[in-house]
Parts: C-alpha cells; sequence; structure tokens
C-alpha cells in the first residue's frame, strides 16, 4: 500500500515538471516597439505572452501610418517581424496671420523650426520661432504695430491731440508760441524704428537784435542865440538822445527863411544839401563884396566933396 501511494507522488511531480516545461517553452518575450513604432496600452498591459498571441503596434508621436500591418505574431517563442512603416508627420503651412510672414526653408514635418518675422512697421509679440509638434505648430505670436512715445515741445504745439501713442507712418506737426522760432522741421514722421523721422524740433526765443537807426534826422534849435544844442533822432518810436553838444555861431549859419525848401525841415540829404549850403556861402561872400564896394566908394565920394568945398586962404 504504502509504495503504491509513493508511486502516485512521483508520477504527478513528473506530469506538472512536464506541464512547467511545456509552458515555458511556447511563450514569448515581451515585445518592444521598432523604428518609430510602440506597443499600444491595450498590449502594455499583458505580462505573458503565449504561443500565437497577437499584438498591436503603433506609430510613434509625431509619426503616421504609411504602410503595413500593425500586428505581430508569437510563433515558437519568437515574434514576427513588423511590417508597420512610420513616416514624419507634416503639420504644413503655419496658419497665416495679419502682417506676418514665415521662413519655412527646414519644412515642415515633425520637429522642424519656423522662424516668424513682421512686415515693416510691425514688431512680433510672443516666441520668433514655430515647431512642428505631434499636435500642430507650437508658439501664440502676433505682429503688433510699431508706436512713438508722444510728441511733446517746450514753449509750441503739436497736432497730436489723441489720447494714444502716434503709430507707424502718423505725421506730427509743430508750431511755436509768439515769441519763439522753430528750429528742425516742422513736421516728423513716426518711424518702423519706434523713433520720430527727423528728430523732433525746438522752440527757440527769438533775439531781438538791438534797434539800428534806420534814417538820422538833425533838429537846430534857438539858432537866434550864440549856443545851440544838436540831437540826433532815430525812429519816431524812440526817445531823442542827445549824443553831444556843439557851439553853432549866428554868424556861421544862415537865417533859416532864406534856406531853399527841404534844407530845415529836420531831414538831412547829404547828397542835395551840401551843394546848397555851399551855393548860399559863395552868395554870402559876394554880398558881403559888394556891400563892401558900396561902402568903400561913398567913402570915397565923400571925401571929394569935402575937398571941394574947402576955399584957398
Amino acid at each position: 500500500m504504502e509504495t503504491l501511494l509513493d508511486t502516485q507522488r512521483r508520477l504527478k511531480s513528473l506530469l506538472l515538471m512536464y506541464l512547467l516545461v511545456v509552458n515555458a517553452a511556447g511563450d514569448c518575450p515581451k515585445p518592444e516597439g521598432g523604428n518609430n513604432t510602440v506597443l499600444t496600452n491595450e498590449s502594455l498591459l499583458k505580462n505573458v505572452f503565449p504561443e500565437n498571441i497577437m499584438v498591436t503596434l503603433e506609430c510613434s508621436s509625431g509619426y503616421i501610418k504609411e504602410s503595413g500591418s500593425e500586428f505581430i505574431t508569437c510563433i515558437n517563442d519568437q515574434w514576427t517581424e513588423s511590417e508597420l512603416i512610420c513616416k514624419k508627420k507634416d503639420c504644413g503651412q503655419p496658419p497665416p496671420k495679419p502682417h506676418m510672414k514665415f521662413d519655412t526653408s527646414e519644412g515642415t514635418l515633425f520637429g522642424a523650426l519656423v522662424k516668424v518675422t513682421c512686415e515693416k512697421g510691425y514688431q512680433i509679440s510672443g516666441p520668433s520661432y514655430k515647431e512642428c509638434y505631434d499636435q500642430g505648430w507650437s508658439g501664440r505670436a502676433s505682429c503688433e504695430i510699431v508706436a512713438c512715445d508722444k510728441p511733446a515741445i517746450a514753449n509750441g504745439n503739436t497736432s497730436w491731440d489723441s489720447g494714444d501713442d502716434p503709430e507707424y507712418n502718423n505725421t506730427i506737426r509743430y508750431t511755436c508760441h509768439e515769441g519763439y522760432t522753430l528750429i528742425g522741421s516742422d513736421t516728423v514722421v513716426c518711424d518702423e524704428t519706434g523713433e520720430y523721422s527727423p528728430d523732433q524740433p525746438v522752440c527757440n526765443e527769438v533775439t531781438r537784435a538791438p534797434a539800428t537807426t534806420s534814417r538820422s534826422q538833425v533838429a537846430i534849435t534857438d539858432l537866434t542865440t550864440t549856443d545851440a544844442k544838436v540831437s540826433t533822432f532815430s525812429d519816431s518810436s524812440a526817445a531823442p538822445t542827445v549824443h553831444r553838444t556843439q557851439t553853432v555861431t549866428t554868424s556861421s549859419i544862415p537865417n533859416l527863411s532864406t534856406l531853399p525848401k527841404g534844407m530845415h525841415d529836420g531831414n538831412v540829404n547829404t547828397a542835395t544839401d551840401s551843394g546848397t549850403v555851399a551855393a548860399v556861402v559863395i552868395g554870402a561872400v559876394v554880398l558881403l563884396g559888394v556891400i563892401i564896394g558900396f561902402f568903400l566908394l561913398h567913402k570915397f565920394n565923400m571925401r571929394r566933396k569935402g575937398s571941394h568945398g574947402i576955399s584957398p586962404l
């Protein structure tokens, strides 16, 4: 009886060992993905891969199926070759945005970089590059118009009356307050760099030059006296200023009533008055000579009459 029981125990042990060996020989190792391929989530959850079991592959992130089967099978403890071929995903051209341009010289496939630029007068807001990801292009950028600082000018005004900053291509005009003059251009433009072209002008105070005598006037006063003050006058708006006092004798100045018109009206014309004065002086000399001649002739006649009236002794 005991011998029979021992024999049964040995048979059970041998049968169990056989079953374990057979099962181990028929299992495949856990599969791995191939070129740009990976196991699906369902396949990754399996722990045992017995004979003839099938698992599913899929393309890696950023790749899409081009051709071939997604399945592999465990046969004689080995997996069949994967026939799945995957290629890079193409993101295509980035979606257009106002005033924005793209440099796609690196292509538009998965992993490619695209440079973002803006048109003249606009500046980029956000990343200057986009990358092709599995879900499409990355990065959110926009092109904003360039703005300049508000114009300002001391002692003057500008034509800009908006509360916002001037933008690209806006024109500003400048004027100065009374008593100031504009130095620079009276018109400037906000350029693509955010600066004014040309530079903003300035208002400088007007410098008044000293008043100059445009016409001199000579006034001769009190000609009946021995001394007279000669004053020179500038324009009628200026007060008379006595530059010097000189002595004028009545014997050297002719009577104003005998002078030609224009000689005593206060206006001095050096071109015509000098000739007139010379003529008057010559006339006075001639008249004086005539008077002296008459006086000598009269004296001579008186002497002759006196000599005829004396009787002899």
